[in-house]
Formats: structure tokens, C-alpha cells, sequence
């Protein structure tokens, strides 16, 4: 007797899970619509840059003889100080 009722508590509790959850679901139906689509909309993004960047044209090794040269600048010297004025001001 007590495990018949031991497994009716069981499944009473089980059963009432089920429910929470259906309940739950239908509440937040249309928060689920709007993630369905929001991952359906990241698929379609996903496959078209892989389109986008699967058709791209491999890079020639000769390109990389054609890079931009950096512009140099004319470094000036600059004439060396003279001690004097230091050993003067201390």
C-alpha cells in the first residue's frame, strides 16, 4: 500500500511538472517565435559570408612586391650641445 502510494505521489509530481512546463511555453510563445527567427536570420547571414567569402580569388604571391613604401622623413642632425652652458648654470 504504501508503495502505490509512493508512485502516485511520484507521478503526481511528474505530472504537474509536464503542466508547469506547457504552461510556460505557451507564456512565452511569442519570445520563442522571435528567437526562432533571430537564429533563422543568423543561419542566413552565416551561409551567405561564407558565399561571400568562399568566391573570393586567392591572392597572387606576386602582390606582395607591390606593397605601398612607407614615406621616410629627412632626419635632421642636430648639433651637440655644448657643456659649457651646463657646467655654468650649476
Amino acid at each position: 500500500m504504501l508503495a502505490l502510494l509512493a508512485s502516485l505521489a511520484i507521478v503526481g509530481s511528474g505530472m504537474g511538472a509536464i503542466a508547469s512546463i506547457a504552461l510556460t511555453v505557451r507564456g512565452q510563445k511569442g519570445a520563442l517565435g522571435r528567437l526562432l527567427a533571430e537564429a533563422r536570420s543568423l543561419e542566413r547571414d552565416r551561409v551567405f559570408l561564407v558565399h561571400m567569402t568562399g568566391m573570393a580569388p586567392s591572392a597572387s604571391p606576386i602582390s606582395f612586391a607591390r606593397l605601398r613604401r612607407t614615406p621616410q622623413r629627412a632626419v635632421r642632425r642636430i648639433k651637440e650641445r655644448s657643456t659649457q652652458s651646463q657646467r655654468a648654470a650649476a
